[in-house]
């Protein structure tokens, strides 16, 4: 029996309510027809024999290829009969505003019957509410539900889910992601679930340069000629001046991981809300004392980068001319770089 001429039985809405076929979109096709109808066939014999959740998913497609109120109507029941209060609550209603649009000679008729049908099962919503604290709200926060967006406006109320496990997820930039799956279950019931504040993310430290090993007491590379002009005053300005440099870049990346550090502990760790500027919790204590830390080695490191690397450069502009060799060296015992001139 095609869908279009099909009459929903009383045993499914409490009186006998004829629901003709909704004209098809524009876009559907004989093709997509034929196999609207073949699935609704289908879904048709397995509620028949009782397997519901079999056929929920050939009517969802069926309502997909080609949309018809009566093939709505029976998803809704799918629906209710498999739990899914929810979707069976919105698909109801959803038909029951296109009859109320339709305005046909029965559509009063098939209107009210989807919507006591709704009525009749809003008592048994099961309600889901996600609470996010002023204190987690950072800048760029993302909250998802069942991987789908949850905008602000829905924070804090209170919003109709499908009785089952729902999985909530929160990230930010420079946060790490939280996430926490939960079974939402209990008819009429109103499950709160809260977001946690999200953790800092770990810094990034670029890994240093691989240094390449030669064999024991053996130099990686020829030595430069005796002969060569180079001056031995402006070699060591250049290895004085390199480890200079390097001084300066440790100390600057520490002075990264201390500024990070204590923008943490002021992050809901630390300041009046704890008795003063200077108060903190266990937390905010534990990442205060890592700033000074990295704060202290920064100091150390850029002073003494700056020393090096002034006494480099000036190494290299006062050095006079002359005769110098230089070569780098790995033994067993470790390295380092011999050099050898005339000064």
């Amino acid at each position: 029996m095609n869908r279009a001429s099909l009459l929903v039985a009383a045993a499914l809405a409490a009186g006998t309510v004829a629901v003709p076929a909704r004209l098809a979109v524009a876009q559907t096709t004989p093709q997509d027809q034929a196999v609207a109808q073949s699935l609704y066939d289908e879904a048709k014999k397995l509620m028949m024999a009782g397997e519901w959740a079999s056929a929920c998913p050939k009517l969802e497609e069926s309502q997909r290829l080609d949309p018809t109120p009566v093939a709505e109507f029976y998803l809704a029941d799918c629906y209710e009969h498999t739990g899914r209060t929810a979707s069976a609550w919105t698909t109801f209603l959803d038909l029951a505003a296109s009859e109320h649009k339709n305005g046909g000679p029965k559509s009063a008729e098939r209107e009210k019957v989807a919507r006591d049908r709704a009525r009749s099962l809003e008592p048994k919503l099961t309600q889901l509410v996600i609470d996010v604290p002023a204190a987690v709200r950072v800048a760029g926060l993302v909250v998802k539900r069942d991987g789908g967006v949850v905008r602000e406006g829905q924070w804090g109320a209170q919003v109709a889910v499908d009785p089952g496990k729902h999985t909530l997820e929160a990230s930010a930039p420079g946060k790490k992601t939280w996430t926490t799956t939960e079974d939402v279950q209990g008819a009429g019931a109103t499950v709160t679930i809260r977001v946690e504040a999200l953790a800092d993310a770990p810094v990034e430290v670029p890994p240093p340069p691989a240094t390449p090993l030669s064999s024991p007491a053996t130099p990686s590379a020829a030595p430069a000629s005796e002969g060569s002009a180079a001056s031995p005053l402006k070699t060591v300005g250049l290895v004085v001046g390199g480890v200079g440099v390097a001084g300066l870049v440790a100390g600057g990346i520490f002075g990264v991981i201390a500024i990070s550090k204590n923008s943490s502990a002021n992050s809901g760790h630390c300041g009046g809300s704890f008795g003063g500027a200077n108060e903190c919790d266990a937390t905010g204590v534990s990442l205060r004392s890592d700033a000074v830390n990295a704060g202290n080695v920064s100091t150390i490191a850029l002073i003494a980068g700056g020393v090096l690397a002034a006494g480099g450069a000036t190494m290299w502009l006062v050095a006079p001319g002359g005769h110098v060799q230089a070569a780098p060296a790995v033994g067993t015992s470790g390295g380092g770089f011999i050099v050898r001139g005339n000064f």
